[in-house]
């Protein structure tokens, strides 16, 4: 069992240029302060910040965009973990940086799993066994002001990955169930999964297998290899010879078709040519002067009949070039043609094979037989495949009874523990049920470790603390895990008269669990003393102090930095 140790938490909102720093108790801290005043919110940031999603936030406080850093400890070993939105950075006490990421689930969950020493294993909607979001270590400990207080174990959202989840998670806490438990049931259920995998694999290959040899069985012949070796040898002979009129063509085609578009580019560039010239011939003769001013160089050009009549020379040639190249695309385009005829020419060859493939033999065709030897052979390669399959699932199947023996002998052996932890809670919940002068509950909510709680009105918080206080009893005697802080936002709910506030308040004094660090968030202490460092807010909506922005900004941006270079 490992302690989780809470020493301080820094926020920080750059948007409104304000932060916070807070420092807790080992033991005990009280946080005071009337409504508004921020006091669910630095709750619910406590265990946002590695990486827990309370199950509502006030919108001025998400708006804010916080940035949090949490320091705390496990058996003495300093940590931090800096949330930037869903960016989470994680340092040693010194500021060694460990690791970024931006998954919980992929990233920041395994890493604080295994420093938790968190091997809780679930049972996905996927069927896949997996050890959950950290949020699922936290649950028991956190008592939110907006959903705990209604039902347990709802202090965090997307919580809903899993299907049934609360009574495995409540019993793994407890110690009803240890790692080494969920170890092996995670075995057992992943082998599970494999081999539903390998059966509907073996399934398929057997349908398969089954279409194909009904088909075989609708053209079965006796095949007389000597029969039609004849034909075969032609077959081979009459293929190889389209392969190589085939070949033959496409080489053909390769050359004219590149010939054609060469041709096809210089016709382009020669009439571009020619429309430049006979602009420049018609410019020429509608000049009303022979004499033509250059605008770069200033001098004079004479434009005579001379350089007229060279313009015009220059264009018939073009002219003729042009003709030429026309009628050089012009017979490319017919050999084109040659060579497709040829190729249809082919298709005899072709023909020549078909009359080969429909050839009998006792009505027996070789069609037929290629067909039905193509079946066979993918008939015995889905066999081989099957084979395989088959052997691979039994193998599966025997690792899969050994670990479901393994995990059936380890519940026998945690019988004893699980008879010892189910009395002692049933104890436990009486006991706190009477000094919070609430009337026994139904049977089922002893016999069950994550029981659904009936109560109403004023009743149902003073309940709910029952339940919570036996669990975290347990946990603190028990839990195979890390026992984390106990979380306490706003008791006074369902309207409780001073009286009751006040049992309440001295329950939790009194009550809390040995070797455990309590955070404790009230309006007011109802004259009880309840201990411990007390941090009082008095500045409604202002959580968050310009004063302290400076400061917390100087420690958090050293290590952005240091995330970045690392």
């Amino acid at each position: 069992m490992k302690h989780l140790t809470i020493s301080e938490i820094s926020l920080i909102s750059e948007m409104e240029k304000r932060a916070r720093r807070i420092t807790f108790d080992k033991t005990k801290t009280v946080i005071l302060g009337t409504n508004q005043t921020g006091k669910s919110s630095l709750v619910k940031s406590i265990y946002y910040a590695i990486g827990a999603e309370p199950a509502k936030q006030h919108p001025r406080w998400t708006n804010a965009d916080v940035s949090t850093l949490l320091k705390f400890s496990v058996d003495g070993q300093d940590f931090m973990v800096l949330r930037d939105s869903n960016v989470f950075l994680v340092f040693t006490g010194s500021g060694q940086f460990l690791g970024g990421h931006t998954s919980v689930t992929l990233g920041l969950g395994p890493q604080l799993a295994q420093l938790f020493d968190f091997k809780l294993v679930l049972p996905s909607r996927e069927d896949t066994a997996k050890v959950p979001p950290p949020a699922f270590l936290y649950v028991p400990y956190y008592v939110d002001q907006d959903a705990s207080w209604q039902n347990p174990w709802s202090g965090f959202s997307k919580l809903q990955q899993f299907t049934q989840w609360k009574t495995p998670v409540a019993e793994y806490h407890t110690g009803i169930r240890d790692n080494r438990f969920y170890e092996l049931q995670a075995a057992s259920l992943n082998l599970s999964r494999d081999l539903n995998v390998l059966a509907q694999k073996v399934s398929s290959l057997l349908g398969v297998i089954k279409t194909l040899e009904q088909d075989a069985k609708s053209i079965a012949f006796d095949f007389n290899p000597v029969a039609f070796e004849e034909h075969i040898g032609r077959l081979l002979r009459e293929s190889e010879l389209l392969l190589a009129q085939e070949n033959k063509i496409k080489e053909e085609l390769s050359y004219l078709n590149g010939q054609r578009a060469l041709h096809q580019s210089r016709l382009e560039i020669a009439k571009r040519a020619l429309g430049e010239i006979s602009a420049d011939l018609t410019f020429l003769n509608e000049l009303p002067t022979d004499e033509i001013g250059c605008p770069t160089c200033g001098n004079e050009y004479t434009n005579d009949f001379a350089v007229r009549f060279a313009i015009a020379k220059d264009e018939d040639r073009v002219a003729t070039f042009i003709n030429q190249i026309q009628g050089d695309i012009a017979r490319l385009d017919g050999e084109i043609a040659d060579v497709y005829a040829k190729f249809r020419l082919s298709q005899t060859q072709a023909n020549k094979i078909q009359g080969i493939l429909a050839e009998k033999q006792n009505e027996v065709t070789l069609d037929m037989i290629i067909e039905s030897e193509g079946r066979k052979s993918a008939s015995n390669l889905l066999r081989d495949q099957l084979a395989s399959a088959e052997q691979e699932r039994a193998g599966i199947a025997a690792e899969q009874t050994e670990a479901s023996q393994a995990l059936k002998d380890h519940k026998v052996s945690l019988r004893t523990t699980q008879e010892k932890v189910m009395g002692e809670y049933r104890e436990l919940l009486r006991r706190n049920l009477h000094q919070l002068e609430v009337n026994p509950l139904n049977e089922d909510a002893y016999s069950n470790i994550a029981p659904t709680i009936r109560e109403i009105g004023s009743l149902l918080p003073r309940t709910l603390l029952a339940y919570y206080f036996a669990i975290w009893e347990l946990a603190a005697a028990y839990s195979p895990s890390t026992v984390c802080p106990i979380v306490i936002d706003s008791p006074n709910q369902q309207a409780q008269d001073d009286h009751s506030l006040q049992v309440m308040l001295k329950f939790i004094t009194e009550r809390q669990p040995k070797d455990t660090q309590m955070i404790l968030s009230v309006e007011k202490t109802m004259d009880v003393d309840i201990g411990g460092k007390l941090i009082e807010l008095t500045d409604k909506y202002h959580l968050l102090q310009e004063s302290e922005y400076a400061s917390v900004k100087a420690e958090i941006s050293p290590l952005l930095k240091t995330s970045v270079k690392g």
